[in-house]
This record gives C-alpha cells, sequence and structure tokens, in this order.
C-alpha cells in the first residue's frame, strides 16, 4: 500500500474515532457508584434484595437535582471508608458522621441530617437510668463507629464491646450479655419499635449530637452539586416529607438551617 493510501487511511481512522468519542460523550452520562450500608435501620438496608430507607429516597431526589447517574453498591459499615479510599465506590450515604478526623481524610457534603447517641437497655433493667449509672458496666455498640469512640471515653465503664454489625450488639443485649447498647437514636428507635419490640427500652437523655453527610474522597468532583441539591430538596418540600414518611412528625431542623 503506498504512503498516500496510507496517509488516506489514516485520516479516516482517526475521523472515525472522533465520531465515535463524540457519540459516547453525549450518549450517556458518567455511572457513579454510591457506597451504602446493608443494614442500617431506617437509613439504609437492603431487604429481598431491594435497597430501601430513609437515606436511599432521599440520595434519589439529590442525584436527580445535581444530575448524577448512579449504582448503589451495598456492604457492610466498615467497608465504606476503605471502599471510598480505593475507588471502588466514588461516594457514599449510610449515616456517616462528620468529624475532625475523617475530615482530614475524607470530603464531607452539607449535613443533611442531625442525631445523637442514645443508651438502650433491657426493659426490666431498673439500675440504669442515664449516663450516670453506666459504672462498671458493660457496653456494647458499633466497632469502628462514633458511639464506639464515644463509650470508650466515659469514666468508669467496665467493658465496650464492638460489633461488626450493630445487630450483634442488639442480640447481645437480648440475651443478657451486656447491660446497655450505646448507638444512634433513630436505629435505636426502629430496633426498640420493632424486633426489640417489648424486650428493651430507651434511657436518659441523648448523649451527644452528631450530623450525617454524604462523605467522598478529597478530590471529589460531586460535592458542590451534591450541596445545591441537598439545598434544594429542603427548599422545595421534599426533605419534610421524606422525613414525615420514615421517622413521623417534621424534623426539628431542615438542612442548611
Amino acid at each position: 500500500m503506498s504512503a498516500g493510501v496510507w496517509s488516506r487511511y489514516g485520516i479516516s481512522l482517526l475521523a472515525v474515532l472522533a465520531a465515535i468519542q463524540i457519540v459516547v460523550g453525549c450518549g450517556g452520562k458518567e455511572i457513579v457508584k454510591v457506597g451504602i450500608e446493608s443494614n442500617f435501620r431506617p437509613f439504609t438496608y437492603t431487604e429481598g434484595g431491594e435497597n430501601k430507607g430513609f437515606e436511599i429516597e432521599l440520595w434519589q431526589e439529590i442525584a436527580k437535582k445535581a444530575n448524577i447517574k448512579y449504582e448503589l453498591v451495598p456492604m457492610k459499615s466498615s467497608e465504606l471508608t476503605k471502599a471510598i479510599k480505593s475507588g471502588e465506590v466514588e461516594l457514599a450515604i449510610a449515616g456517616m458522621t462528620v468529624n475532625k478526623a475523617r475530615k482530614e481524610n475524607f470530603a464531607f457534603s452539607d449535613p443533611y441530617f442531625q442525631t445523637g447517641l442514645v443508651i438502650l437497655t433491657a426493659s426490666d433493667n431498673k439500675e440504669i437510668k442515664g449516663k450516670d449509672d453506666l459504672d462498671r458496666k458493660v457496653i456494647a455498640t458499633k466497632l469502628g463507629s462514633t458511639a464506639y469512640i464515644y463509650a470508650s471515653g466515659i469514666q468508669g465503664i467496665k467493658e465496650v464491646r464492638g460489633y461488626p454489625d450493630i445487630s450483634e450488639a442488639y442480640n447481645q443485649l437480648i440475651n443478657k450479655s451486656v447491660d446497655a447498647v450505646i448507638f444512634d437514636e433513630r436505629n435505636v428507635h426502629d430496633f426498640q419499635q420493632n424486633t426489640g419490640k417489648g424486650k428493651v427500652k430507651i434511657v436518659g437523655e441523648v448523649l451527644n449530637k452528631e450530623s450525617y453527610a454524604v462523605v467522598a474522597d478529597k478530590k471529589s468532583k460531586y460535592i458542590g452539586r451534591i450541596n445545591q441539591a441537598i439545598a434544594a430538596v429542603a427548599k422545595d418540600g421534599t426533605y419534610e416529607t421524606l422525613y414525615a414518611k420514615w421517622f413521623g412528625g417534621q424534623p426539628a431542623k431542615l438542612p442548611g438551617q
């Protein structure tokens, strides 16, 4: 084949490749993988192969307004930050508490949920009425969670037992193997009203205040769009509707307030 033919062939091939790139670029958006926790009711959980929860439905609305096409990836809570670091997922919405230590390694959106930690004990326990009664008691919670860190800092506690899944901590309480559980108030309420109904009770006041936010790698290009979307769902009534569906009533504060 002559040099002229090769030249014309090369130019034609480049033109075809360029056209393909244009078509692909216009034909669809990048699919973003979003990590969720598989067992964190009523925020994110998987049931019968379906992803459910307040955060699932909230994310659907956020993604719609932020123009983000996504795929949900259920996993254990202990795997979420590792998945973001490795690039397995680009974002996570799974009851991720914003704190100073995490901010050093990850980017967070504006908070979308205000919560706190509470004490759960057996319904027939007459000793524990609040934080001051935890002296020499065995406490269960989820390993690696902010609740684990908080419980470990309470003076006088005999032992803090951390479990990979919070359901294991609840089972230990039901079996009277531990004296109390410290964990997220909404998740505790859900357990108390369903699986643990009649067997457990919440005692004392909320121990501290926490905020949940979407988490991403430090270099994420999506946080700005997500923040705008969070503000939009708070403004147009979507947030209040979802909150009422999953928690009843209205939130004390909307995101951004």
